[in-house]
């Protein structure tokens, strides 16, 4: 396999990873978009989507924000951006950190904190929990490539035998 196809396939992972969440958070997007407009008795209702005190306009703005910052970095794994170590660490540390503030408000919302409307609404925590994925795989992505980044440029060259 060629240097090029190598680097590719070695990254394919990360990028049906990201596009994969990037997709489930578009989703999130639109289906709370679709019960504010129009609402819908196949999707929860728009209040179970909201989870924060922020007003919906505000919210809607910051989601379309995420996911346009989404696709770009997608794109760009996707051709192969350069990976940088120290980036992945500090992804990987965040979304660390993330995912398990949002496990816990998930846990205790559905068990002790159940009467706590910020705790009680699983949807918001869920989809946290998918936006912390991303991070995490972007962080992955960083720091292994990076590493294969530092292989490839320290790999010895072949000295031929005539020694040019």
């Amino acid at each position: 396999m060629s240097s090029i196809a190598d680097r590719r396939a070695r990254g394919a992972p990360h990028v049906v990873w990201l596009w994969s969440l990037t997709t489930l958070f578009a989703f999130r997007v639109l289906a709370q978009l679709a019960q504010y407009a129009t609402p819908s008795r196949f999707l929860p209702p728009f209040d179970a989507w909201q989870g924060s005190g922020l007003s919906y306009p505000v919210l809607l703005a910051s989601q379309l924000l995420i996911l346009a910052v989404m696709i770009l970095a997608t794109r760009g794994v996707s051709r192969r951006a350069r990976a940088s170590r120290r980036v992945g660490g500090w992804l990987i540390a965040i979304g660390c950190v993330y995912l398990a503030s949002m496990s816990a408000r998930l846990v205790l919302g559905l068990t002790m904190l159940a009467d706590v409307p910020w705790f009680a609404k699983p949807l918001p925590a869920l989809f946290h929990m998918v936006l912390a994925g991303y991070v995490l795989t972007l962080g992955h992505y960083h720091w292994a490539g990076d590493e294969r980044s530092s292989e490839e440029a320290v790999s010895p060259t072949p000295i031929s035998p005539d020694g040019d």
